[in-house]
């Protein structure tokens, strides 16, 4: 006891909220939930280790005898009303990458467990196989909200959460088997893409958080759905009322990037795509991503600037089919009466099947 007291006051001076599990434990939930995926084949690909290895932590480390988990506030208030011609980034890219900021809070932590005599001492932030919202719950630190996400009493669903696997015996913290979440259904009516297909049941295949960082040409009926946003999505997470009134205390005061002009993020190089992005969570998609998002965004605004529209018409002309489809796509919902010449020319030019689709689609747009 006297271990597990000191272990929870030393990451709580770090900022964090622990939990302890035996690493003995088997995820039966979470597995049950991923083999569901799969047999639906909902699948992304974000994920590693087989479901063995993701819900059995002996499976990964067979000297292991603690699972810690660690939850961490990550909530950054709009600094600024949203304006058109913004793009939207979720609260888990705003502020420094959260990986690197949890790793370098559990530093201090990983060096007093050593002190304690432990020889086993391994990190996992968002980076590995095991499930760390199973082990966060089981610890006690939180209860699965409605729409999958973990809420932690106090700080809501915005928390980045962590783990440490150790071969040093400390007591289990109690699974808090009261704490449930409302089920006011609010996060089910929100969803803009139909991601939450039941309680508790999430198809992460739809859900518009993977889809802004997924690679690739997006489905044209999901396109609308993104709105302005440019990476992430947290629409179930904002109407839910476990997060209503959080203060200022409990949020991290980095300077946030949430609103980024969309013409500014059309004209990045790598140097100024490094240099805005670089130290954020969503540097690891590349600039590529985030300009195809900047397209549709721009698409869905109704109205663009003429510089917006010239620098969209220019996208026509890319060297990425990717970024040539997605930018007739957008100038087709614009409809602007000039773009037409220059979707006309580039049908013309290009020889990609798909990218000729959609600028055809767009021209037939008008």
């Amino acid at each position: 006891m006297a271990l597990l007291e000191a272990l929870l006051g030393k990451a709580s001076e770090l900022g964090f909220k622990a939990g302890v599990i035996e690493a003995r434990v088997v995820f039966e939930r979470g597995l049950a939930r991923l083999k569901e995926r799969e047999e639906y084949r909902w699948v992304t690909p974000f994920v590693s280790g087989s479901l063995e290895q993701r819900c059995r932590p002996l499976s990964l480390y067979p000297g292991a005898r603690t699972v810690i988990a660690l939850a961490y506030p990550w909530y950054f208030p709009d600094p600024a009303p949203w304006k058109p011609g913004q793009g939207i980034i979720a609260m888990s890219a705003r502020g420094e990458d959260y990986h690197r900021v949890l790793r370098r809070r559990l530093e201090p932590l990983v060096s007093w467990l050593r002190e304690q005599g432990a020889r086993l001492v391994v990190t996992q932030v968002d980076n590995g196989p095991l499930l760390e919202r199973e082990a966060a719950f089981w610890a006690g630190l939180g209860y699965y909200g409605y729409n999958c996400s973990l809420i932690v009493p106090g700080w809501g669903s915005w928390v980045a959460l962590g783990l440490i696997v150790t071969d040093l015996e400390i007591e289990p913290t109690p699974y808090q088997e009261e704490r449930r979440c409302k089920e006011c259904g609010q996060c089910f009516a929100a969803c803009p893409s139909g991601a939450l297909i039941g309680p508790y049941i999430l198809n992460p295949s739809r859900c518009l958080s993977y889809l802004t960082q997924k690679r690739g040409f997006l489905p044209r009926e999901v396109r609308s759905l993104l709105g302005a946003r440019l990476y992430g999505c947290d629409t179930c997470q904002e109407v839910c009322p476990e997060n209503e009134g959080l203060s200022r205390e409990q949020a991290q005061l980095a300077k946030p990037f949430p609103f980024p002009d969309l013409v500014n993020v059309l004209q990045l190089d790598n140097h100024s795509f490094k240099e805005q992005f670089g130290a954020t969570a969503l540097a690891w998609r590349g600039k590529g991503v985030l300009k195809r998002n900047a397209l549709i965004a721009l698409g869905n605004s109704g109205y663009a600037t003429e510089e917006a529209i010239k620098i969209m018409e220019q996208f026509l002309s890319s060297p990425s089919a990717i970024l040539r489809a997605h930018a007739a796509w957008a100038l087709g919902q614009l409809k602007v009466p000039h773009s037409h010449l220059a979707l006309e020319m580039a049908l013309q030019k290009e020889q990609d099947p798909m990218v000729r689709q959609e600028l055809e689609k767009a021209l037939f747009s008008y």
